[in-house]
């Protein structure tokens, strides 16, 4: 066991790993700074054919944990390695010199977790191990959680469309240089503006994703077989697999309440009503049939989403 690790529940997985991470060697920031610090919120809408859920959203950035380290600048070390045998090995070396290491993993084939849905990039603190298990520091669970170690790679190497993993890792390889990250902050809240305005991948990704998503979600009935499961999944990763409600905006908001931000407000705004909508897609997904009037609600809640985020990024862009 790495001595000295203490785990702290939090909201989402990586804001609380980085957050734990970090407190390891003495630098305090709340779970809110790490997603902001981040650059954290994104959206993305990507029809995944031939897996189940068919629809997959996010409304967080995928790289979450990269864009920290290059925003920050402080003195973290993110690899990746050609199999589980080398990831292991790293991993293992980090707990033996006594330090914790944040591993990214799809939670599928975690033992903590049952296995409705595979969701990629979920960040762990590795706390320790044994011949057989792996003590992970996990979110919102009170104590360390325990996985086979045969499933923790498989888990750190899975090939998952949306994001495949290469065993990525981050560790903190010189303490003694840390510092306070939150100069890093402007910095932070523009590239989030403009990752959700100009998006790297175009109609899959931010803005442009929010659009399509509007436009089509109050038709999946019309336009996929697993309607339910699709609809009862964006639910859930809108409002309750660590999103902190409203599908991560409200942590955003107290983040930038912690900056000082006017626009504090408008994300919380916003993040009722991605809540809303969570609320009407889990009741559409609770008919044996669609029901047209459900259907009709999640479409206006969807449109009321969109023009909440459009509101949003650009009043941030133009303050970055």
């Amino acid at each position: 066991m790495v001595p000295g690790y203490a785990h702290r529940p939090g909201n989402h997985c990586g804001s609380t790993a980085l957050r734990n991470l970090l407190a390891f060697d003495g630098v305090e920031i709340s779970e809110e700074m790490a997603l902001g610090l981040g650059a954290g919120l994104c959206f993305y809408y990507v029809p995944v054919e031939g897996e189940s859920p068919s629809r997959f959203t996010n409304g967080r950035v995928a790289r979450l944990e990269e864009q920290f380290v290059e925003l920050t600048a402080l003195p973290l070390r993110l690899r990746t390695f050609d199999g589980p045998e080398a990831s292991w090995e790293a991993a293992r070396a980090t707990v033996d010199a006594g330090r914790p290491a944040l591993l990214l993993t799809d939670l599928y084939y975690l033992d903590h977790y049952g296995k409705s849905a595979h969701f990629p990039g979920h960040a762990v603190v590795l706390a320790g191990y044994d011949d057989e298990l792996a003590y992970l520091s996990d979110t919102g669970f009170g104590e360390l959680q325990t996985t086979r170690l045969e499933h923790l790679a498989r888990a750190r190497h899975g090939e998952h469309p949306v994001f495949a993993l290469a065993g990525h890792a981050l560790t903190v390889d010189e303490p003694g240089r840390l510092f306070d990250p939150r100069r890093a902050a402007p910095a932070a809240i523009a590239r989030n503006a403009r990752q959700m305005i100009e998006p790297a991948i175009g109609e899959f990704e931010g803005l442009p994703a929010l659009r399509r998503f509007a436009a089509e979600v109050g038709a999946w009935p019309e336009r996929i077989s697993d309607w339910r499961w699709s609809a009862r999944f964006c639910y859930q990763v809108i409002e309750r697999r660590g999103t902190g409600g409203g599908n991560f905006r409200l942590m955003y908001s107290r983040f930038l309440a912690e900056c000082g931000r006017e626009e504090a407000e408008p994300a919380a705004d916003a993040a009722a009503r991605w809540t809303a909508l969570a609320g009407a897609l889990l009741a559409a997904s609770e008919a044996e049939d669609p029901r047209p009037e459900l259907w009709r609600r999640v479409d206006e809640l969807a449109e009321a989403v969109l023009e909440a985020e459009e509101r949003l990024w650009p009043a941030l862009a133009v303050r970055a």
